[in-house]
């Protein structure tokens, strides 16, 4: 049995199939560690406004001051008119402008609710998000004390993120994105190794090499993929985790069983469409359609809470959804060991049902391919 194992594993990686390794490592890989690189400066801070003051009063000099104090937010010009200021967004200079009215002051002691206008360009709308709320905030802080003793000088403030200790992308969006890209992968990879066997009319050939056992055709596909792509995720993990808070050995230990059960899943569900389907273009498009918004759905953008029921439950049948709670809850530390098991309890059932299923119908496809392939060959002799 080992030496059939062993046989069909040498027959289905090494035997000059290059498209397999391109979708096995160097796609995955190649894309998550591009991914974490892109993601790998500080959230968002310093985002360039300008200011134009029609008013010249104490009113508004505390609002620049606050302004200028934000991490968030650098004044980079105070600008005479509208058409500098406009100028200078449409050159890239500025992301957003304020425009400070005139009588301001006055007209806020006499309670008349002055509106102070925003102008912001319309090409970078998560960057303008973060300025136009951090300058909503600064106007609102100073309205509520104009009636308090003024501070010449406010304190300045710092961001930090909880288990993020460089403060960027890499923990949270990228994090994330490698997750999916390898839940993708897996589901992608499988539908390959599964199908093209059958694209080629060459089941009986590889049962022969495995002494015709089905069982030892399904280990020697697809446990060598499962080993590879785990091996890769976790190096990507590890990668992507140098710059996050030290994970202690039971940390890593639940998130490496998370990761493995994913693939496993993935790989299931991937060798299931092709056991349902039959055909390698179908079942690639199906794999397409659910692992490529996967991403989109799992809660690491939108919270899951606030989608519709139908949507929610599309979302917990998708082992990325569990994949991406297990990682957020280990940048909590040792607090997020407790809940990380119940959900790792899901990914472990999926591990379960999803190979177990896609055996079936892909033995069952196996079978009927081996019957059409021995009638063509009586047939021609």
């Amino acid at each position: 049995m080992l030496k059939g194992l062993l046989r069909t594993i040498r027959e289905i990686y090494f035997h000059h199939n290059i498209v397999l390794w391109m979708i096995l490592v160097v796609l995955p890989v190649g894309v998550s560690v591009f991914m974490l690189d892109m993601f790998s400066s500080q959230i968002v801070q310093h985002v360039p406004i300008g200011i134009i003051r029609q008013d010249d009063s104490h009113l508004v000099d505390e609002l620049e001051r606050k302004l200028r104090s934000s991490p968030v937010l650098d004044v980079k010009m105070i600008c005479s008119d509208m058409g500098e200021c406009e100028h200078a967004v449409i050159q890239g200079d500025l992301q957003t402008f304020i425009v400070f009215p005139n009588d301001l002051e006055r007209r806020a002691l006499r309670l008349e609710t002055p509106v102070i206008p925003i102008y912001s360009s319309g090409q970078n709308y998560l960057t303008n998000m973060f300025a136009t709320k951090e300058i909503r905030a600064v106007i609102t802080a100073v309205g509520a004390d104009m009636y308090t003793s003024q501070i010449e000088d406010p304190v300045k403030t710092e961001i930090h993120s909880v288990g993020n200790v460089e403060g960027n992308y890499q923990g949270f969006l990228a994090l994330g994105l490698v997750a999916a890209m390898f839940h993708l992968a897996a589901i992608l990879v499988a539908v390959y190794l599964a199908s093209y066997p059958l694209r080629d009319h060459c089941v009986k050939r590889f049962l022969g090499y495995a002494n015709g056992s089905r069982v030892t055709l399904w280990v020697a596909t697809f446990v060598p993929m499962i080993v590879i792509l785990w091996l890769c995720m976790m190096g990507c993990y590890a990668y992507t985790h140098r710059v996050l808070t030290p994970m202690s050995l039971e940390e890593f230990i639940m998130v490496s069983a998370g990761q493995l059960f994913m693939i496993i899943a993935c790989a299931g569900a991937g060798v299931t469409f092709v056991g349902v389907t039959g055909i390698m273009r179908i079942a690639t498009g199906v794999a397409g359609v659910v692992g490529g918004p996967a991403f989109a759905f799992a809660g690491q953008t939108f919270p899951l809470m606030a989608m519709p029921f139908a949507v929610r439950c599309f979302a917990f049948l998708l082992p990325l959804t569990h994949m991406l709670q297990i990682q957020s809850t280990m940048l909590l530390g040792d607090v997020g060991l407790a809940p990380s098991w119940e959900v790792l309890k899901i990914l472990m059932g999926m591990a379960i049902f999803w190979p177990l299923f896609g055996g079936l119908t892909i033995f069952a496809r196996w079978k009927q391919h081996v019957r059409l392939e021995t009638e063509y060959e009586e047939a021609h002799k």
